[in-house]
């Protein structure tokens, strides 16, 4: 299982700390936070010109983008071109967007996205809030293999751990026959060394960590104490 520091910040100075830390700690991989404000009560940076300034410095280190916004398929490109390897947008942005504009319905927005993520060679995630149920993914698993269940509302970190989140991720990964093994699902949000064995047991391939790394006294020990899982 493959652990990712998550990056929550509203001042890009500080992202740019985390990101170095990150490099530090042993991360190939980092996650940065995208909220704005609309989609999520929580407003977090939300300029990819910032990120396209610093990127060639940053080869070290794969970025995940995980967007928060509404209307994704307007800002995707931006978001491309500030230098993702991967881009994670919600299901749920794509519903409210289709019923915002009634000549296109959701699969019409993530396909959209997808073709956008493809041609530049990011590879595209979909992501649900806590209150959405995992049955929502399958019309899209058919081209979009790599799923997020968010544990946690969207927005702020340090949040705890919703466990209906374990039965999300069995039933995603209890689709692997069908889609030939191909399923990868990362967890984000409220994860500790208790949350992540629960996780890992449930099948989760991926596990994206803000808090636990961040606020610990000892970031790499702690980026470790999960990798050992």
């Amino acid at each position: 299982m493959k652990i990712i520091p998550a990056i929550n910040e509203a001042d890009f100075s500080k992202i740019k700390e985390k990101l170095e830390k990150a490099k530090e700690i042993g991360a190939d991989w980092a996650q940065i936070d995208v909220a704005d404000g609309k989609f999520t009560a929580h407003k977090t940076w939300n300029q990819p010109k910032d990120l396209s300034d610093v990127k060639s410095q940053l080869s070290d280190v794969n970025l995940e983008l995980h967007l928060m916004v509404e209307n994704p398929q307007e800002v995707i490109d931006d978001w491309i071109k500030a230098g993702a390897k991967r881009i994670i947008v919600h299901h749920e942005a794509a519903v409210d967007s289709a019923k915002k504009h009634l000549d296109n319905n959701e699969t019409d927005v993530l396909n959209f996205i997808l073709e956008k993520c493809e041609a530049n060679g990011v590879e595209l995630g979909l992501a649900i809030n806590p209150e959405t149920s995992a049955e929502e993914l399958t019309p899209h698993l058919d081209k979009i293999r790599f799923i997020q269940i968010l544990a946690v509302n969207p927005g702020l970190a340090g949040q705890q751990f919703q466990v209906s989140t374990l039965d999300k991720i069995k039933f995603i990964k209890e689709l692997n026959d069908t889609y030939f093994g191909s399923i990868i699902v990362e967890v984000d949000g409220g994860i500790n060394l208790e949350m992540a064995k629960l996780c890992k047991q449930a099948g989760a391939d991926i596990l994206a960590a803000a808090s636990y790394i961040w606020n610990s006294e000892n970031p790499k020990a702690a980026f470790e104490e999960l990798n050992r899982i």
